[in-house]
């Protein structure tokens, strides 16, 4: 038995050697197990190919495309695509499928169980780590985490960055309009938000295969995370999340 729809979006930055190929399967998955889908494709401004890569398989591929001419962030191009969608559930995943989408259906079998918002997580038993994250970045990870749970004072998710999550409609049309986040650290004020509207989030375990390129920058990206997460704290004292 299929699920009934499902709008999945896919921020795209730099992606053209793989882009055609994660499309496909995402497409695939779809039709196999989903009465109705659609996939929105926001580019990022990409500097390569790849926009031209995924116009090739567009109608293919039955894709909805927006493109940025110019680079606007992680966080600015998902809400795009998020207030965009239009099926009951709706999803953002990574382009590189770090996660795969084949670990959707254990995320929508939870909606069943009352929860508004369920989300990948490294940090809960489970995990599994089909390529591991260099050192660095592991470090980098644990101290983001750290530091997002002790400005935010959220102590009660143990992981906002993995990209992959899946929303409710009315709680992605209830949140997104209030992200003002628009790059890396965006996860972390959609969680933060989602909590102070009291929807009801659930961490799940997955099957994580970092890829070897990352668009994460060491030094300069933690620094302007950190100063997000300050930023967000004052949103949050200024009222804007109301």
């Amino acid at each position: 038995m299929k699920n009934e729809a499902i709008s999945v979006v896919v921020p795209c930055y730099n992606e053209e050697k793989t882009i055609q190929k994660n499309l496909a399967r995402i497409f695939n998955y779809l039709k196999d197990h989903w009465e109705v889908f659609e996939i929105i494709v926001v580019n990022d401004g990409s500097s390569d190919g790849t926009l031209k890569e995924v116009k090739k398989i567009q109608e293919d591929l039955h894709l909805r495309i927006i493109d940025n001419r110019i680079n606007r962030g992680k966080g600015k191009v998902v809400k795009q695509g998020i207030l965009e969608s239009s099926c009951e559930l709706v999803m953002f995943l990574d382009a590189d499928l770090g996660i795969p989408i084949e670990e959707l259906q254990k995320f929508v079998s939870e909606f069943e169980n009352g929860c508004d918002i369920v989300i990948a997580s490294r940090f809960v038993p489970g995990l599994r780590i089909v390529r591991p994250v260099p050192w660095h970045r592991q470090i980098m990870e644990k101290i983001f985490r750290l530091l997002r749970m002790a400005i935010t004072n959220n102590w009660n998710v143990k992981d906002t960055q993995c990209g992959f999550k899946v929303f409710r409609r009315k709680a992605a049309m209830d949140i997104f309009p209030r992200v003002t986040v628009g790059r890396f650290a965006f996860d972390a004020e959609v969680i933060f938000i989602a909590g102070k509207l009291k929807y009801r989030i659930k961490e799940l375990p997955i099957s994580l295969q970092n890829p070897p390129n990352s668009h994460v920058r060491l030094f300069r990206d933690p620094l302007n995370m950190t100063l997000d997460l300050l930023r967000i704290k004052a949103n949050d004292w200024r009222g804007k999340y109301k």
